[in-house]
């Protein structure tokens, strides 16, 4: 019995949320290795990063997102310039799932209490030519020829721009036309099920940041539903969840709709772009 439950222990704690770094205090410039990892169930956004993890933490090298034994991981080469204490933040999975704060101490490199100061070595004078001379020289006269030939011919002559009217494409005709050729590439029918929700769900999300004005691709299934509580119907807003949550799965669970369910994502897809596109005026 007590060998069951440290099993079960162990597998609790194995895919418990982390942070952690080779060691918590480097010289100016040396590079450590950041690791993060979630249990994948309980994981609903992952972090991204550009060139900069916190403020004076650079990222020299980011791996690809590694999923495997039910955990989704990432490791990070990072490295500072400057000497100091810098705090990294908790890194949030979910609402109920987040990492440690870590402290990562930068240090100088110590120098030698006596240690003699040397002086620059003064650059050497060399003899100007004629060849550091021409290329001024050439310079000069084609800024001047450049500058003529503006004055002559553009400054007398006004031309006339027409401007072109902008053409706006609405939100829905783009989400549309972007949904049928997904559809007649056919991803899924290849085995490519995978791409094809991720696509699918990028399509909608994209949407709906043009059409109700919410950074959609940023957020969690769960808070862009929020977002739309109080606009689209509850029965669009549970056909928007199941599109959502199973490109989700298909995602980061490396679940596989079957057939039916595949076919219902796209037509619930352009339902939902159909039913709460904006009429024109």
């Amino acid at each position: 019995m007590k060998r069951i439950i440290y099993i079960l222990l162990i597998n609790q704690f194995a895919f418990a949320q982390t942070a952690t770094l080779d060691t918590n205090f480097i010289l100016i410039g040396e590079q450590i290795k950041l690791n993060i990892s979630n249990n994948i169930n309980e994981t609903n956004k992952w972090p991204t990063y550009e060139d900069f993890l916190i403020d004076g933490l650079e990222i020299i090298k980011a791996d690809k997102i590694d999923t495997n034994n039910n955990a989704i991981s990432q490791n990070f080469i990072i490295t500072a310039w400057d000497s100091g204490t810098y705090y990294i933040p908790p890194i949030t999975f979910s609402e109920k799932s987040k990492t440690e704060g870590i402290l990562l101490t930068v240090a100088t490199i110590n120098i030698e209490e006596g240690a003699e100061l040397k002086d620059i070595k003064a650059p050497m004078n060399a003899p100007i030519g004629w060849s550091d001379i021409w290329p001024w020289i050439t310079g000069i006269l084609i800024i001047c020829l450049i500058f003529y030939i503006l004055k002559k011919y553009f400054s007398t002559k006004k031309k006339t721009i027409i401007s072109k009217p902008k053409i706006i494409i609405p939100a829905d005709v783009t989400a549309l036309n972007q949904l049928s050729k997904l559809e007649k590439a056919k991803l899924w029918e290849q085995g490519n099920i995978k791409e094809y929700h991720t696509q699918l769900s990028e399509i909608i999300r994209r949407y709906m940041e043009n059409r109700f004005k919410f950074i959609a691709l940023e957020l969690t299934t769960d808070e862009i539903l929020r977002e739309l509580k109080s606009i689209v119907s509850d029965e669009l807003s549970n056909n928007l969840k199941t599109i959502l949550q199973r490109a989700d799965l298909a995602k980061f669970a490396k679940s596989k709709p079957i057939d039916n369910e595949n076919t219902e994502s796209m037509r619930l897809a352009k339902q939902f772009v159909q039913s709460t596109k904006k009429q024109q005026e």
